[in-house]
């Protein structure tokens, strides 16, 4: 006969978020179950991750900032993401001024290395002592937290009082959202916590917007000698978080996206510009010279607006791939109506123009070896392939066939 407790217990008894977590408690720490379906998997996984690691819900938390030697090094290796989250940051501590929140910007390791608006708690609370530059936040040190979960797993969460491993801080209530680097690893996490009675609002959505948008930044200034991209298809979301960005070096090559980029394109990092983005390397970079945005049509077929910056300090010239370096045709930019960011872009002929040209001059000047332009433009074979095949009627050669 199946055990009765190990399911989720009747709603009409448990239907508070703070009573399921006391019986998942309960089953988790006393019984030893799993209780699955009552507090969110990524808690019991970090408390069972904490059990396996010898820690004990009633150890004593060590509220000492590490060694100064250690907690400048961090510094040091982190300066680009505390100039990134900088501006975000300052915004932020205005949103909440009014609330009883804390805001922390962590290293991937847990250290806190920023620290925003404090919190009003009263001086025996946990927060205080908790919330200094240096603390360690990790599941190592504190068990399970919100910035301890992100750390240890690179994703989101938020933890409720009593979904805390450890019984000093179960009064603390907290939601923790990931920054990624241009490499896509986590290089820092973005904590909300409060003390007492609660957030009064939904803490992760807050929180997760701005980690997207200093991710964004940290992209950006982790991109000298790069093409960054901006694009959606919806004109009105450009400049703000919800952007898609793709950062694209000197050879052609997609480095990175932005998680928002990677789900319009539908592409991985790594592949040509002309394959993710349907376009050449000169003709993005002659975006840069001219305000936008401008109308550009992916190869999944989606139409989108677009504006591009060069970070190379001298320009184009940087990011020309040789030997094959066209001049970069001017484009104007792309009518777009006045406030109506709900219009739909044109076709975009004048970018689809630009990149049968680049393809045009690169067979020119490879005497029409199709292999030699597409090393020349930074593409495959069959990207020229695909061209000529949808462009003139040419057949596309079987795997084999030498070029």
């Amino acid at each position: 006969m199946p055990n009765p407790r190990t399911g989720p217990p009747a709603q009409l008894f448990f239907s508070t978020p703070e009573q399921r977590a006391a019986l998942a408690r309960e089953r988790f720490f006393e019984e030893g179950d799993q209780p699955t379906g009552l507090v969110n998997d990524a808690v019991l996984q970090s408390w069972s991750r904490c059990n396996a690691a010898g820690k004990r819900t009633g150890d004593r938390i060590t509220a000492e900032p590490v060694s100064s030697l250690r907690l400048d090094a961090a510094l040091r290796h982190s300066r680009l993401l505390r100039a990134a989250a900088s501006p975000g940051l300052s915004r932020l501590e205005t949103a909440l001024a009014g609330t009883a929140s804390q805001i922390l910007l962590t290293n991937a390791q847990g250290m806190i290395i920023c620290i925003g608006q404090r919190s009003p708690c009263a001086a025996e609370s946990a927060l205080p002592a908790l919330a200094r530059l240096g603390m360690d936040l990790s599941e190592s040190t504190l068990g399970t937290t919100a910035p301890g979960i992100v750390s240890a797993t690179g994703k989101g969460c938020s933890v409720l009082a009593n979904e805390h491993f450890n019984e000093a801080i179960l009064g603390v209530q907290c939601a923790a959202a990931p920054i990624h680097d241009v490499e896509g690893r986590l290089a820092g996490v973005l904590d909300l916590s409060v003390e007492g009675r609660g957030f009064g609002f939904d803490a992760y959505t807050l929180i997760a917007s701005y980690a997207r948008d200093i991710e964004n930044r940290l992209l950006q200034l982790q991109s000298d000698d790069m093409l960054v991209l901006a694009f959606h298809a919806d004109a009105g979301l450009l400049g703000t978080p919800l952007e898609a960005l793709a950062g694209i070096d000197g050879q052609g090559t997609v480095r990175w996206t932005n998680g928002t980029g990677a789900r319009l394109t539908g592409a991985e990092r790594g592949l040509p510009a002309l394959d993710v983005l349907g376009c050449p390397l000169h003709a993005l970079v002659a975006l840069a010279r001219h305000p936008g945005p401008h109308a550009l049509r992916l190869p999944n077929g989606l139409a989108v607006w677009c504006s591009a910056r060069l970070q190379a300090p001298d320009g184009a010239a940087a990011l020309t791939p040789a030997p094959f370096a066209p001049p970069a045709q001017v484009l104007p930019p792309a009518a777009l109506p006045e406030q109506d960011s709900t219009a739909q872009p044109a076709t975009p002929l004048t970018l689809e123009q630009a990149q049968a040209e680049s393809i045009a001059r690169a067979l020119e000047s490879a005497g029409g070896k199709v292999a030699r332009a597409a090393r020349a433009l930074g593409v495959s074979r069959g990207v020229i392939y695909r061209h000529l095949q949808r462009n003139q009627g040419v057949p596309a050669p079987s795997s084999g066939t030498p070029t």
